[in-house]
């Protein structure tokens, strides 16, 4: 197949999910393979990381065709850890949680595109799982172990993002008139707080009115926008109720391409293992 031969099994399972039974994958589009193109001739891109890489992609895209970027952000995280002849050697449940706010690292290079009603960025909650190889070859930093595959799970939800004040209602309902990156990040952004600031500024929906401190201090540029943030809640949660049939990948089937055979169990709610 064209153009697949770096995806993860994450990106295959997220595609094989967004394409439904009327689209078509690896699709030819001004002078770009794009991931799906739907009957209706919408675009949909699938993108686990490093959105910036997409910029001048979307250039060309988005001047004709109405472009759908998925991107999953990872609810709970299981990673599973194999030794060098593939015998698992522990399984865990990372005690971090992805959240709405690790988008905006991702839109450092394509901020200028947030605009553009043809765009939706579309954000996948889920349960992902990690396979990692302990064979020396890694980093020094992760003690030889290598990242290998990255798996999905389960579906909880998602949340579509469109158009740059989608972004401003992302800001937390208890800031204050001018605020900072330190209130951000206290607010529950963690330090997703700089990036969002940026991206914010760059788009001219804050701007930047002098120092707090050591910190430089921003407000809300459109008028009587501060008010309404009060009644944003609903637009920071994703919907359970998805619009299709919810997901639930089984782990312990066997996929074509798939290098560790997943053996971890099901997240619950109230599941708060952390170690193997």
């Amino acid at each position: 197949m064209i153009n697949t031969w770096n995806e993860s099994l994450l990106h295959e399972e997220l595609k094989e999910y967004y394409c439904a039974e009327s689209g078509r994958t690896e699709v030819p589009v001004e002078g770009s393979i794009c991931d799906i193109v739907l009957q209706d001739r919408s675009i949909v891109e699938i993108q686990t990381q490093n959105i910036s890489a997409l910029s001048s992609k979307l250039d060309k895209l988005l001047v004709h065709h109405r472009v759908r970027l998925v991107y999953p952000v990872p609810v709970n995280l299981y990673i599973e850890t194999y030794n060098a002849d593939r015998t698992l050697k522990s399984r865990r449940k990372s005690p971090k949680h992805g959240t709405v706010y690790q988008i905006f690292p991702e839109l450092t290079k394509v901020w200028h595109h947030l605009e553009n009603e043809n765009l939706t960025i579309t954000l996948v909650y889920s349960d992902i799982l990690q396979v990692r190889i302990a064979d020396g070859t890694g980093s020094w930093r992760r003690k030889g172990i290598r990242l290998d595959d990255r798996k999905l799970i389960r579906i909880h939800g998602e949340q579509n993002l469109c158009g740059s004040n989608d972004y401003l209602k992302l800001l937390p309902d208890s800031l204050p008139e001018i605020f900072t990156t330190a209130d951000l990040k206290q607010l529950g952004v963690g330090s997703h707080a700089g990036y969002m600031a940026w991206v914010l500024n760059k788009c001219e929906l804050v701007e930047l009115v002098g120092k707090k401190g050591r910190f430089n201090a921003y407000r809300i540029k459109s008028p009587g926008t501060f008010e309404a943030l009060a009644t944003n809640n609903a637009c920071r949660a994703y919907s359970i109720g998805h619009p299709k049939k919810s997901l639930e990948v089984s782990t312990n089937q066997p996929r074509a391409g798939i290098r560790a055979r997943s053996i971890v169990p099901f997240p619950s709610s109230d599941s708060n293992e952390t170690e193997p």
